[in-house]
């Protein structure tokens, strides 16, 4: 029963969904595409055109799609921004990202009595592994380094 804890499964990253994969005549359509235009000299027009004629084709932007520009000399972020209208371009650099740490919102006692409770409860079950893996994601989830607290008892 702990052991799908200790898989790690409730520590993956969030990740955005997957593109759909390319066809060949979307693949043959991309490199003709971008074969009609200089990657050191691309302007806001032309990357706007790249950007529409592969909305037409349903080509959504994904590994496989970055993969494709860069092998012909393109930056798909770049043409992703440079092809943004006027009004849709954000006036500056876009805001710093939330912390990721939410500790400040958390009741740090309960969390630490709740997991108490529960090696307790399942201190018998565990064998060294699940118990390594569960210290390693712990220790994954908030950026510890091995051998680093996961309390501080500065005051």
């Amino acid at each position: 029963m702990i052991n799908s804890v200790s898989s790690g499964a409730n520590f993956q990253p969030m990740q955005r969904p997957q593109a759909e994969p390319l066809t060949s005549e979307q693949t043959e359509l991309m490199n003709e595409t971008l074969a009609q235009f200089d990657p050191e000299n691309l302007t806001a027009e032309d990357a706007q055109s790249i950007m529409q004629t592969f909305k037409d084709a349903g080509i959504q932007p994904g590994q496989e799609m970055e993969a494709i520009m860069a092998e012909a000399g393109f930056d798909a972020a770049e043409v992703g921004e440079l092809g943004r209208p006027e009004g849709e371009r954000p006036p500056g650099p876009p805001p710093p990202p939330p912390s990721g740490n939410s500790l400040e919102q958390v009741d740090t006692e309960e969390v630490v009595s709740y997991l108490d409770e529960l090696l307790a409860q399942y201190s018998d079950q565990l064998g060294e592994e699940d118990k390594e893996a569960i210290l390693a994601s712990v220790q994954e989830k908030f950026g510890l380094s091995e051998g680093e607290s996961l309390l501080s008892v500065t005051a």
